[in-house]
């Protein structure tokens, strides 16, 4: 028995969720505060710099509450499935996944 607050299991799915929910905020955290500054300054420059730094706070921020949730309440099983095929039932492409994260 390891000797480790966290497992390393729920380290790397924490990593994982962190990135995927960092990536997903990249993908819709600009229009928000760049569209507010612009509609409210009229300045371009302004809004575009307000947009990226809004960007990268959301990011960080939403990816951070994702890593402690799956820290805080353990590995979520949509994590573990996501690497089953589910066709045959045998590890997918992705197989590594369900065994990193300590499935069985």
């Amino acid at each position: 028995m390891s000797n480790d607050i966290i497992p390393a299991s729920v380290k790397l799915a924490a990593k994982r969720g962190f990135v995927r929910t960092a990536a997903q905020s990249l993908a819709t955290g600009f229009a928000v505060p760049g569209a507010l500054t612009l509609v409210f300054t009229g300045d371009g420059l302004l809004a575009l710099g307000i947009g990226f730094a809004g960007l990268a706070f959301s990011a960080i921020v939403n990816g951070a509450q994702s890593s402690l949730n799956i820290i805080s309440r353990g590995i979520p099983d949509e994590y573990v499935n996501a690497a089953i095929d589910r066709a045959s039932g045998r590890p997918g492409a992705s197989g590594l996944l369900r065994r990193d994260l300590g499935a069985r």
